[in-house]
């Protein structure tokens, strides 16, 4: 999540949408009192290099240099080692957590979110189960597909499907969801005319952090059994509705 007083925006980080990467890119641009939490260090080092970075998440600024510091120093095959520092604002935080935690009022500031199909976003969540850990010491986060119906099975045991409701995240204290959302599918198109909606006269690239299975580009009746398939139908019936994907 981003809260930006220089631009006046909050961004609602969804689960398995580019949400990383586009905080990565909206970083770039914020001010030294902006908000922005921390991400773990291979992502911040990517951070880093285009110029962003964390800050103002905690009471301790001292502390949010040294991890910084500390991101930028350490050899890349050393980054896994480290943990990211305490953070009053977590990387999903719901706007209306956002919100309470700010303590002040936010009117006027423009809330801009992400949204992606659910097939591809439980097929994606599902990928960076087993795939974590590869990508944080800077390989590949691909899975074999073999065994992604499997691990459906356990996450709806554990209910971890249930957290890639986005939409719960994007609701304001009364329940109302007024935000910007820009697409998966148009991740470059929908960034560019954001930064036109706060008057940002320039143009970002979005990087590709978190890079797995490519999962918009697979079938995902070919790869999870025909009740899983409903049970996501079933699971995220309102943000079919709501943001237009077809269902299977």
């Amino acid at each position: 999540m981003i809260l930006s007083f220089a631009h006046r925006f909050i961004f609602v980080r969804g689960r398995k949408v580019a949400g990383t990467s586009l905080e990565i890119a909206l970083s770039t641009i914020c001010g030294p009192d902006d908000i922005i939490p921390p991400m773990i260090a291979v992502d911040e080092r990517r951070r880093q290099d285009m110029n962003g970075r964390c800050g103002n998440y905690s009471d301790f600024p001292a502390f949010e240099a040294a991890y910084r510091t500390l991101v930028r120093e350490t050899p890349f095959e050393q980054l896994h080692r480290l943990a990211p520092p305490a953070s009053r604002y977590s990387a999903h935080m719901s706007l209306a957590a956002i919100i309470r935690e700010r303590g002040g009022a936010l009117d006027g500031f423009r809330v801009v979110v992400a949204q992606r199909c659910p097939y591809a976003r439980v097929l994606s969540a599902l990928n960076m189960v087993n795939a974590f850990d590869a990508y944080r010491r800077g390989g590949e986060m691909r899975d074999d597909v073999a065994t992604l119906p499997a691990l459906f099975d356990r996450a709806l045991a554990r209910g971890t499907l249930h957290a890639l409701r986005n939409i719960d995240l994007y609701r304001d204290p009364d329940g109302a969801r007024t935000a910007t959302v820009i697409r998966y599918e148009q991740l470059q198109a929908g960034l560019d005319g954001f930064l036109d909606e706060i008057g940002y006269a320039g143009r970002i690239t979005v990087p590709h952090a978190k890079k797995g299975l490519m999962a918009n580009e697979l079938d995902p009746a070919a790869l999870l059994r025909p009740d899983q398939i409903a049970v996501i139908g079933t699971l995220f019936a309102d943000e079919f509705e709501t943001f237009g994907y077809p269902r299977l």
